[in-house]
C-alpha cells in the first residue's frame, strides 16, 4: 500500500495495533505541531498582537470544533450496525447530506460575521472574518472525508489527514514569519492549512471512494442527529478552543490587554493533551461503541499518569520556558501546575463526551458540556486577579461537566 492509500476493511481488521499506532502517532505530530505553530506566533508578534491572534485562534478552532460534530456523527453513522447498509437496502449518500448540512453552518457564520466579528476581532475583522469563513469552509469538508474514513476504520488514512494538515499549517506559518506578514498572515495561514484534504483526494483513488459511502439511514434522520452532535460539539469547542473569547467578554479592556502570557500559557498547556486527543477521539468512539464503556478505562488511566507527570514539570519548567517563547512574557510556577491539571481534566471531560455520543446519548453529552461552560464563566465572573481566575475556572468547569456525564451517564446506561 503506498502512502495515501487507505486500507480496505479486511486489512484494519488484521492490523488493529498498527491502526492504533498511526493514530496515535497522528496525534503527536498533531500536537507538536500545533505547539510550534503557537511559539512562533508568539515570537513573531508583540504581545498586543498576539493577544489579537490568540482570539482569531479561539474563535476559528471553536467554529472547527462545532464542525468537529460532523465528524463524530459520520464516523457513529458509518461504523454502527444500524449505519451499514444490507445488499438490496435502502440507502442514503452519505456526502451530500453532511456538506450540505455543514456549508449550512458555514454561510450562517459568513452572513452573521458582520455583526459579532468587529467587537471581537477588532481593527482587523475584516480580514480575520474572511480568514475565518476559508478555514471552516475547507475544515467542514476535512471533518466529513475524516469521520467516513474513521467509520470505515480507515486508520491510516484518517491519520494522515489529522497529521498533514497541522504540519501544512505549520509550514506556512514558518513561511509568514519569514514574510513578515502579521496577524492576517498567520490567520490566512492557519486556514488554508485546513484545505489538505484536497490534495489527499487528487492523490489517491481511495480517498475519492470516501465520498461514495452510503449508510442505512434516511436525510430527516441523518440531519436531526448532525444537528444534535454539532450543537453539542459547539458548547464543547467554546470552552476547548474558544477559551480566549470567554475571557475577553469577561475581562475588562484593560486587564485584557495584558491576557497574552496567561491566555497562551494556557494554549501551551493544553496542547499536548488536548491537541492529540482531538484525533484520537475517534478511536474512543469506535471502541465504546463496539465494547462499551469499559473501553474508556485505558484511555483515563493514561490521561491521570499523563496529567500528574505534566503538572509536577510544569511547575518549575513553565516559566522559564514561558520567557523562552518571549522574554516578556512572565507567569509563576504553581499557575503553570494549575493550568496542567485544568487541562487533564478537560482531557477527562472530552473522553467522556466522546463515550456519550458513541452511546447516541447526545442530551448526555450536550449536558455535561454545557454544564461545565456555565461553570467556567461563573468562575470567570468572580472575584481574583486574572490569573486566580483563569486556573480556577479550568478546574472547577470541566470537573462540574465531568460529574453530569458520568452520574446522568449512568443512569442511561442502567
Amino acid at each position: 500500500m503506498t502512502v495515501g492509500e487507505l486500507p480496505t476493511d479486511a486489512e484494519s481488521a488484521r492490523r488493529p495495533a498498527s491502526s492504533t499506532m498511526s493514530v496515535l502517532g497522528a496525534a503527536l505530530i498533531s500536537g507538536l505541531s500545533g505547539y510550534v505553530a503557537l511559539i512562533l506566533a508568539a515570537r513573531a508578534l508583540s504581545p498586543a498582537d498576539n493577544a489579537e491572534f490568540l482570539v482569531f485562534w479561539g474563535v476559528v478552532f471553536a467554529m472547527y470544533g462545532v464542525l468537529i460534530g460532523v465528524t463524530a456523527e459520520t464516523t457513529r453513522a458509518v461504523s454502527s450496525p444500524s449505519g451499514r447498509p444490507d445488499a438490496g437496502a435502502r440507502t442514503t449518500s452519505l456526502m451530500p447530506v453532511v456538506l450540505g448540512f455543514a456549508l449550512t453552518l458555514v454561510a450562517v457564520v459568513a452572513l452573521t460575521g458582520v455583526l459579532w466579528a468587529p467587537p471581537v476581532f477588532g481593527a482587523h475583522w475584516a480580514a480575520l472574518l474572511g480568514a475565518t469563513v476559508v478555514g471552516t469552509t475547507l475544515f467542514s469538508v476535512h471533518a466529513a472525508v475524516a469521520g467516513v474514513a474513521s467509520g470505515r476504520g480507515a486508520w491510516s488514512g484518517y491519520s494522515l489527514l489529522v497529521a498533514g494538515e497541522t504540519v501544512t499549517r505549520l509550514v506556512l506559518f514558518g513561511v509568514v514569519v519569514v514574510v513578515a506578514a502579521g496577524v492576517t498572515g498567520f490567520a490566512f495561514a492557519s486556514a488554508v492549512a485546513s484545505g489538505f484534504w484536497l490534495a489527499a483526494t487528487v492523490a489517491s483513488r481511495r480517498y475519492r471512494d470516501l465520498w461514495h459511502q452510503r449508510v442505512d439511514v434516511d436525510v430527516r434522520g441523518m440531519v436531526r442527529r448532525l444537528v444534535a452532535s454539532c450543537t453539542a460539539a459547539g458548547v464543547s469547542a467554546l470552552l476547548l478552543v474558544g477559551y480566549p473569547v470567554l475571557l475577553q467578554v469577561t475581562t475588562s479592556d484593560a486587564v485584557f490587554e495584558g491576557a497574552a502570557p496567561i491566555m497562551l500559557a494556557v494554549s501551551l498547556c493544553r496542547a499536548p493533551l488536548l491537541v492529540p486527543l482531538g484525533a484520537y477521539q475517534n478511536v474512543v468512539v469506535t471502541k465504546v461503541a463496539v465494547h462499551g464503556v469499559r473501553a474508556l478505562v485505558p484511555v483515563l488511566a493514561g490521561i491521570g499518569g499523563l496529567t500528574v507527570v505534566g503538572a509536577l514539570a510544569a511547575w518549575p519548567i513553565g516559566p522559564w520556558a514561558l520567557r523562552l517563547v518571549n522574554p516578556d512574557y512572565h507567569l509563576d510556577g504553581p499557575v503553570f501546575a494549575g493550568l496542567v491539571l485544568g487541562a487533564g481534566l478537560v482531557a477527562v471531560l472530552t473522553v467522556t463526551g466522546a463515550a456519550a455520543l458513541a452511546l447516541d446519548h447526545h442530551a448526555v453529552y450536550l449536558a455535561g458540556w454545557l454544564a461545565a461552560t456555565v461553570a467556567t464563566v461563573a468562575t470567570l465572573l468572580g472575584p481574583g486577579d486574572l490569573e486566580a481566575r483563569v486556573v480556577t475556572s479550568l478546574l472547577v468547569g470541566p470537573a462540574v461537566g465531568v460529574a453530569v456525564h458520568l452520574l446522568w451517564g449512568r443512569r442511561r446506561i442502567g
